[in-house]
């Protein structure tokens, strides 16, 4: 049976596959293989992938989600923003728990365990002072990547006492020393594309830009994202901070419109945009 102990050996064995249609894939204790036939129906992606095992049934909304995501790309750039109806992420005083449920985030941490590289805005590292891990699922946390322009991250945060490893990408010279990291100073100038570049240059393949508001916006701006998906709670917050911010537009027919994919998670809906 899929469970929150054995997903991330599921999702290892689907990034390996170099086939994505007519597979039947088996479980065997905690290991997964190909099989030639069908015994079940319990999952099926798009009718060309089916599983002969079960799940536990609040794990089979994600793997709809996340399964075919990685059949489809080798290697992305992936944001994620939790939101309500009105695309609110928190109130104007930073409060943000919780627009979405427990589910969204065992999704999200599902989207960690994906990942090798996660990345996030100092703000959102200060403000919130989190783990970023994958606590919710068995499963490698990604390393965490911090955008700190003016290098104001002290080691009496979070992420320099569980051992984990850490980047930090800085606009500043400096000889700070943060526990467990390896910091990198980049030109001011094109400071996010460069960012991007070093990101790949470092060969990782899957990066999940989690936050927050302005660094998702900044990656969509400069078309540097490959997906960004939207986890719709069914709330309506009225005022509050904004889930993107783009330059205005004249016209509706520079909007974005990319190719999207509607999803159930719970009680919440999930919008996955790829462009």
């Amino acid at each position: 049976m899929i469970t929150k102990n054995n997903i991330h050996l599921l999702f290892d064995f689907i990034k390996k596959q170099k086939k994505t249609k007519s597979l039947k894939i088996s479980q065997k204790n905690n290991n997964f293989e190909l099989s030639k036939f069908s015994y079940t129906d319990d999952i099926i992606i798009n009718k060309d992938v089916i599983f002969n095992c079960k799940i536990d049934k609040s794990l089979k909304e994600i793997c709809l989600i996340i399964i075919p995501l990685l059949f489809k790309h080798k290697k992305f750039f992936i944001a994620q923003l939790g939101q309500s109806l009105d695309g609110k992420i928190a109130l104007f005083n930073g409060n943000s728990h919780y627009i979405n449920s427990k589910k969204s985030i065992l999704y999200l941490h599902s989207l960690r365990c994906i990942c090798d590289g996660l990345l996030v805005g100092v703000n959102t590292i200060i403000k919130d002072n989190p783990f970023l891990t994958t606590r919710h699922i068995k499963g490698s946390s990604p390393v965490r990547m911090i955008i700190d322009p003016s290098l104001k991250l002290t080691n009496r945060l979070n992420i320099f006492k569980d051992g984990h490893k850490n980047i930090v990408f800085t606009q500043k010279v400096t000889n700070k020393k943060l526990k467990n990291t390896t910091i990198y100073q980049l030109p001011k100038k094109n400071f996010t594309r460069c960012l991007y570049k070093k990101i790949i240059e470092l060969n990782f393949k899957y990066i999940l830009v989690e936050g927050g508001a302005t660094t998702i916006s900044n990656f969509l701006e400069q078309d540097l994202l490959d997906i960004i998906q939207f986890i719709i709670a069914p709330i309506i917050i009225g005022s509050g901070i904004d889930s993107i911010k783009l330059k205005s537009i004249s016209n509706l027919k520079y909007a974005l419109r990319p190719k999207s994919s509607l999803y159930k998670l719970g009680d919440e809906m999930v919008a996955s945009l790829e462009f």
